[in-house]
């Protein structure tokens, strides 16, 4: 059985970096955390790496692998690991985390 080809692996001859390649408005479960307790709720997600102009693309299904990590556990604090985590994971100079969601007050 031959393997698929790694080609976000692969070099970029086209030297174009991108600003912001990722996932957006992916639906998510989340619990918020607060001093209140736990919110669980849906989360509307967008998340972005900087791509430099010598890489080809990035694994999409990485992004989603990051937020798998935390259990669905979000709060003020963890958002910045996440973060964090993701431009480590997908070896990125820079990222950026959005998310919308319902909180019922």
């Amino acid at each position: 059985m031959n393997a698929i080809a790694d080609v976000q692996s692969s070099p970029d001859l086209r030297n174009m970096p991108i600003n912001q390649v990722g996932i957006k408005d992916l639906r998510f479960p989340i619990a918020i955390t607060s001093a209140e307790g736990t919110q669980h709720t849906v989360g509307r997600l967008s998340m972005t790496v900087f791509l430099p102009a010598d890489q080809k693309g990035t694994h999409m299904s990485r992004f989603v692998e990051i937020l798998n990590n935390n259990e669905r556990e979000i709060s003020v604090e963890s958002f910045e690991s996440i973060l964090r985590a993701m431009v480590k994971r997908l070896d990125a100079e820079s990222g950026h985390v959005e998310m919308t969601f319902p909180y019922f007050v």
